[in-house]
């Protein structure tokens, strides 16, 4: 009886931590694109940040959000939660299509190619096409969504919080660095989050991390992931450090999973 009662409970909670921060960030968008508010959003977020961190600690965060680096910080959990990175992976096409669909459509200049270079802060190499959405932006919330939606739901409020604040952090990094438009982040954000709760159903349904080959499988195709990334140009020199981490994370995190006696079935 207490399964029946608390059944429908999780799956309402879990609806709501779907749609409700999807909608918050898509709400953002639109009041961005209706207020015609892009520009002076930019500046004004893009100066504050120029007091808050110097440049190489702006081009390490968002280093976080590139695609292989946000697998690479996902990585250690394969020893012990590897259903996090198996539903990361999963919605990597759903992600992908959102992302690069979008910016094919649109094809919207990036702040540099609008805004004179001396008006505002740009870290790494100026960007100037496809800005829409911020593709950094849609991985953080990927990730952020992906470890909601696996934390019990009595912890979901205090996960949800730090997931959030975390993301939320990388994405406003593609302002800091010149790189995006607020709208974009907020497009981002709202994309990745819903592309977590797909690749979350779908871990769902394909359990192949529950199994001892699959694990191993994904540990393997996390260091080739890792080793990829360590010849990734990604623009920002002042943010290698943040790289060379990432590459550790995932190369030591891929070996210490592929070295314990991984069991059959794991918790998610």
């Amino acid at each position: 009886m207490t399964d029946l009662v608390s059944r429908p409970a999780r799956s309402t909670s879990t609806l709501l931590w779907i749609v409700l921060p999807a909608a918050a960030c898509a709400l953002m968008a639109g009041v961005l694109a209706v207020g015609d508010l892009n520009e002076a959003w930019l500046l004004a977020w893009n100066h504050l940040a120029t007091t808050l961190l110097p440049p190489a600690a702006w081009a390490g965060i968002t280093n976080l959000g590139s695609t292989l680096g946000a697998f690479a910080l996902l990585t250690p959990a394969l020893a012990w939660r590897p259903r996090w990175v198996a539903a990361a992976l999963l919605a990597a096409p759903a992600a992908s299509l959102y992302t690069h669909g979008l910016k094919t459509l649109f094809s919207e200049p990036r702040p540099a190619a609008v805004i004179p270079l001396d008006q505002f802060n740009v870290i790494g190499l100026p960007l100037r096409t496809d800005s829409f959405p911020s593709g950094h932006s849609l991985t953080a919330f990927v990730v952020a969504g992906v470890l909601l939606l696996s934390a019990p739901l009595e912890q979901r409020m205090r996960v949800g919080m730090l997931v959030l604040a975390a993301a939320s952090l990388i994405a406003f990094s593609r302002v800091a660095v010149g790189a995006h438009w607020p709208l974009d982040l907020f497009a981002g954000a709202a994309g990745g989050w819903l592309c977590a709760a797909i690749g979350h159903a779908w871990s769902a349904h394909w359990r192949f991390w529950e199994r001892k080959r699959g694990q191993q499988v994904l540990c393997l195709l996390m260091m080739l992931f890792a080793v990829a990334f360590a010849f990734e140009d990604l623009g920002y020199p002042e943010g290698l450090w943040m790289q060379y981490l990432l590459v550790l994370s995932g190369l030591t995190g891929a070996a210490f999973a592929l070295s314990r006696k991984l069991p059959v079935r794991m918790p998610a």
